[in-house]
C-alpha cells in the first residue's frame, strides 16, 4: 500500500511535465510559422526542358539555355507587319424572263329595274393581249492587291496563365495633309518573340489590323453619295 501511494504522485508529476514540454514546443512552432514569410506562389507555366542534363553538367564548353524571359503588363515588343492580300473576282449573270398574257371577257353583269342581268357587248368583247420580255446580262470583274509593310511597337495588355501575351499597338503618321492611323491587336506566344524583342505579324493569333486614312488622297479615292445610293437601290 505504501509503495502504491508513492508511485502514483510520481507518475502524475511526469505526465504534467511531458504535457508542458509538448505544449511549449507546439507554441514555439506556431510562433515560428506566424513569423515566417508566406510561401511564394509558383508560376503555372511548365519549366523549360533541358537538352542534355549530363552534357550540360560536366562539359566545359557546354552552355545551358538562357532563362525564359518573363513578360509583365505594359512591357513593349515590336511587331513586324508583312501583310499581303490579293484577290480577283469574276461574275457573269444572264437572265431571261418572258410573260405572255391573253384574256377575253365573255359576259359582264348589268343592273336593270328588276335586278341584275347579263350585258351584251355592242362593240365587241373586251380583251387583253400583253407580252413582256425581259433580258438581263451582267458581267463584273474585280481585281485588287494590297500590301502593308511596317513596324509598330505594341504594349502587353495581359499575360495569360499559359504564357500567351495579349498585345496592342497603335501608331499615327502625318505627312503634309495626309494622316494615317494604324492599330494592331492580337495574341502571341512569348516563345515566338525573338531575342531582339520582335515578332512577325504572321505569328500573332486573332490578328486585327485597322488602317484609317484622312486627307486629299482619301477624298479622291472615295465614292460620292450618289453612286452609293444607286448601288444601294439597284434600279436596273
Amino acid at each position: 500500500m505504501k509503495s502504491i501511494l508513492v508511485v502514483m504522485p510520481l507518475w502524475g508529476l511526469l505526465g504534467n511535465s511531458v504535457h508542458a514540454q509538448i505544449s511549449s514546443i507546439g507554441a514555439r512552432a506556431r510562433e515560428a510559422a506566424s513569423q515566417a514569410p508566406p510561401p511564394e506562389k509558383g508560376t503555372r507555366e511548365a519549366p523549360s526542358a533541358r537538352i542534355n542534363p549530363v552534357y550540360e553538367s560536366h562539359a566545359w564548353i557546354a552552355l545551358g539555355p538562357p532563362p525564359p524571359r518573363l513578360y509583365k503588363i505594359n512591357d513593349l515588343l515590336t511587331i513586324i507587319v508583312r501583310h499581303q492580300r490579293s484577290f480577283q473576282i469574276e461574275a457573269d449573270l444572264k437572265s431571261n424572263q418572258k410573260w405572255d398574257l391573253r384574256s377575253e371577257l365573255e359576259e359582264f353583269l348589268k343592273f336593270t329595274d328588276g335586278g341584275v342581268g347579263a350585258a351584251a357587248f355592242r362593240r365587241g368583247k373586251p380583251n387583253v393581249d400583253y407580252t413582256w420580255n425581259n433580258k438581263l446580262d451582267k458581267k463584273g470583274d474585280t481585281s485588287r492587291e494590297d500590301r502593308l509593310t511596317t513596324r509598330i511597337t505594341a504594349r502587353v495588355l495581359d499575360v495569360k496563365p499559359n504564357g500567351l501575351l495579349v498585345i496592342e499597338g497603335r501608331g499615327r503618321i502625318k505627312h503634309d495633309e495626309e494622316v494615317s492611323t494604324i492599330s494592331i491587336t492580337g495574341t502571341c506566344r512569348k516563345d515566338d518573340v525573338t531575342p531582339d524583342n520582335t515578332i512577325l505579324s504572321t505569328q500573332v493569333a486573332d490578328l486585327e489590323i485597322a488602317i484609317d486614312n484622312e486627307g486629299a488622297m482619301r477624298s479622291v479615292s472615295q465614292r460620292g453619295w450618289v453612286p452609293k445610293l444607286i448601288d444601294w437601290l439597284k434600279p436596273f
